[in-house]
């Protein structure tokens, strides 16, 4: 019997559609916005790179600071109730923008402290919509709804949204600010209708300190976490977390380019991330999942060396073209991966570590990367970090001992294996249930 769509089969489910419809909405605002601070910031300071590096390590570092606060609070309480708050506040923050905005009264330091509370709500979001997807979705979907969500970030945040914000944003900051203010209260519309989520088990009397330490001891206890966000951190501080700064000001600055074209720019990781999480939609979790993960995230790193040589916006588009796809791959694997390996109990606490160390290092190479740019150049440094990234993934991808965790399911397989001419039936059910 042929299989079904998984995106057709996750459609069925109430609870994933109202999730995916009000964060689709929530989305299309946040890539409106992206567009309009950036060049909000650019506008400000006089296209300075490293007043715009500054801004986003400011949203950046509460972010990381209070990750592993915030995955302690996602243990404590309905996942869905957290997630409702943070959209009622974020709602409120630019709403304040669009107010200062609109009377003239944004400056620099206004436009750094706001960065910093969206940071501070963003640490308790990121940990709980991970730890809220294995409460309402079957687990044989886990993968379905792990790129669902990005193909709607991909399609609304990244492409449509940015499009759409560097047109409203080049005839005014404020309406393009007032968008996101909007789809926030949608998003937590959808967040009030779906049914209420029981609040975690956990142990009576232990203190908040406890319990991260507990999420930190099972990270550090447990090989292919702690290896790969090791890794995961570096590589996004030197070559990814970069990006929000680096392209805009190579589009602007060094090509001279349109604010129109900024937005098409993300606009174009968006379409091809999109591809990605169409084809991640549906694909079966691979028994080697480690070494294809980093296959999939080392290509990506290494086609930043793309940017070196770009000397207009046609040859800088193959790089996110090339990028984006195989980064949302790697990472539905990912995700996937921790929704099933790890306890249900500890889920948010272990999210937010693995936000924590990816994301940890980010700040830093934010600012560096604009102080190193300045120096280097642009392309210089794409050329140098791009080589840089990708080594530690050759590492990974040669090392038996980080890819254990997949050494049953290499062998399951391989039992299971049907002799040539038999029937599919055959197959090891413990398999089907693993998504072989």
């Amino acid at each position: 019997m042929k299989k079904k769509i998984a995106l057709v089969q996750l459609a069925k489910h109430r609870e994933p559609r109202l999730l995916v419809t009000g964060q689709t909405v929530s989305q299309f605002g946040d890539g409106v916005a992206l567009v309009a601070l950036t060049l909000l910031v650019l506008d400000t300071t006089g296209n300075s790179a490293s007043k715009l590096a500054w801004f986003v390590a400011a949203r950046m570092t509460p972010l990381v600071v209070f990750l592993l606060v915030g995955g302690v609070i996602v243990d404590r309480f309905s996942r869905r109730i957290l997630l409702l708050i943070s959209d009622c506040v974020r709602a409120l923050l630019t709403a304040v923008l669009v107010v200062l905005i609109a009377t003239h009264h944004l400056a620099y330091d206004e436009l750094i402290i706001f960065a910093v509370l969206f940071g501070t709500f963003d640490a308790v979001f990121m940990p709980c919509i991970t730890a809220l997807t294995p409460e309402i979705v079957p687990e044989d979907l886990l993968p379905a709804m792990n790129a669902v969500r990005p193909l709607s970030n991909n399609l609304m945040g990244n492409m449509i949204g940015p499009a759409v914000g560097g047109v409203i944003a080049a005839a005014s900051f404020s309406w393009a600010i007032g968008v996101d203010c909007v789809t926030f209260l949608v998003s937590a519309s959808a967040l009030f209708l779906m049914t209420p989520t029981p609040t975690p088990l956990r142990t009576p009397g232990s203190s908040m300190l406890s319990e991260i330490k507990e999420g930190v001891r099972f990270v550090r206890h447990t090989r292919w976490l702690r290896t790969n966000l090791v890794v995961a951190g570096i590589v996004n501080a030197i070559m990814f977390s970069p990006l929000a700064v680096l392209l805009p000001y190579l589009l602007r600055h060094t090509m001279h380019d349109s604010k129109v074209i900024v937005g098409y720019t993300f606009a174009v990781m968006g379409l091809s991330g999109a591809i990605g999480a169409l084809v991640a939609s549906n694909m079966k979790m691979p028994r080697r999942r480690i070494r294809v993960m980093i296959a999939y995230w080392t290509i990506a790193s290494f086609s930043g060396i793309i940017i070196g040589f770009a000397t207009n916006f046609w040859e800088v588009m193959i790089f996110p073209v090339v990028a984006s796809p195989l980064l949302l791959l790697g990472n539905v694997i990912w995700e996937s991966m921790m929704q099933t390996e790890v306890p249900r109990e500890l889920l948010g606490r272990v999210s937010s570590v693995d936000w924590f160390m990816s994301l940890g290092l980010a700040p830093i190479g934010v600012v560096l990367a604009g102080i190193l740019a300045t120096e280097w150049g642009v392309r210089t440094y794409f050329i140098v970090m791009s080589i840089v990234a990708s080594a530690p993934g050759v590492w990974i991808i040669l090392s038996r001992k980080i890819n254990e965790v997949d050494q049953d399911r290499v062998r399951g397989s391989e039992v299971a294996e049907p002799p040539p001419g038999t029937s599919p039936r055959g197959e090891n059910p413990s398999s089907q249930n693993l998504g072989i």
